[in-house]
């Protein structure tokens, strides 16, 4: 994967990952509303991220059970990105009270940081940017890094009926449109062995120009595939495309390095 190029099309989208821009705190709202519908049994948690950016997700499941008077033993963000995650340490501290622990790294990778938590998290679509391969590679080294009574939570958007049988899948698909901005999406190829599509988002008033791999993932591949992992895998609905795959009990398998 690009870094670069996923930073400029995040750049382009206006992808909400600043807590103190209105759509970043509404994101965040949003997130501490929607884990206070799940049920979390125990009193004390380590919480670890994959793909947080700027720590959103983990940030508001961490302060949904602090509300809860639960006690955060330890929260730990990782991303590909070092200086996103620079905010991520400057929200924790100013929303919870105390700085997140962060590590570049990449999700598949995970199990190297020798860390055992309670609740493995990626939250707000990363799993699209994940082929079948290494999605599988980072439930693989999810399972590895929780303890024997673990939580791995996958919140995201069913993108295949979201973008694919009820949108249809646009060749040229207009993303935003401001007096400042317009911005379109162009299918730029499918890659059949790794089931990833190329979009290219161009502004046609800047011109700024940059392409992502995506994968149109549904709950029932991301289910099937957990369960390969878990012995428990169910999905909580949050509204009509989104939700959160929950996964308990990891049977640890085998291990990333493994998989080929």
């Amino acid at each position: 994967m690009d870094l670069s190029n996923v930073e400029k099309v995040l750049e382009l989208i206006e992808w909400p990952e600043d807590i103190d821009t209105k759509k970043g705190r509404e994101r965040f709202q949003y997130a501490i509303r929607s884990f206070r519908n799940l049920d979390f049994p125990q009193k004390k948690y380590v919480i670890l991220e994959v793909a947080g950016g700027s720590g959103i997700g983990s940030i508001a499941l961490a302060k949904s059970l602090m509300e809860r008077n639960c006690e955060i033993s330890n929260l730990v963000i990782t991303d590909m990105r070092e200086k996103i995650l620079e905010k991520a340490r400057e929200f924790s501290k100013r929303e919870l009270g105390f700085e997140a622990k962060t590590y570049v790294i990449d999700a598949k990778d995970l199990h190297k940081l020798g860390i055992k938590a309670d609740i493995v998290l990626m939250y707000g679509n990363s799993h699209a940017t994940f082929s079948t391969l290494d999605m599988i590679k980072f439930l693989s080294s999810a399972s590895l890094s929780l303890k024997d009574d673990g939580i791995l939570l996958i919140q995201g958007t069913n993108m295949f009926l979201a973008y694919i049988i009820n949108m249809g899948y646009k060749y040229v698909l207009s993303e935003r449109a401001t007096d400042d901005k317009v911005l379109i999406s162009v299918h730029g190829g499918y890659d059949e062995i790794r089931g990833m599509f190329k979009r290219i988002f161009i502004d046609l008033i800047s011109r700024a120009k940059a392409d992502v791999e995506i994968k149109f993932w549904d709950f029932a591949e991301i289910l099937g595939l957990c369960k390969i992992f878990f012995k428990e895998a169910i999905l909580e609905k949050i509204e009509s495309y989104k939700g959160i795959v929950i996964c308990k009990y990891p049977k640890m398998i085998i291990k990333p390095e493994d998989i080929d």
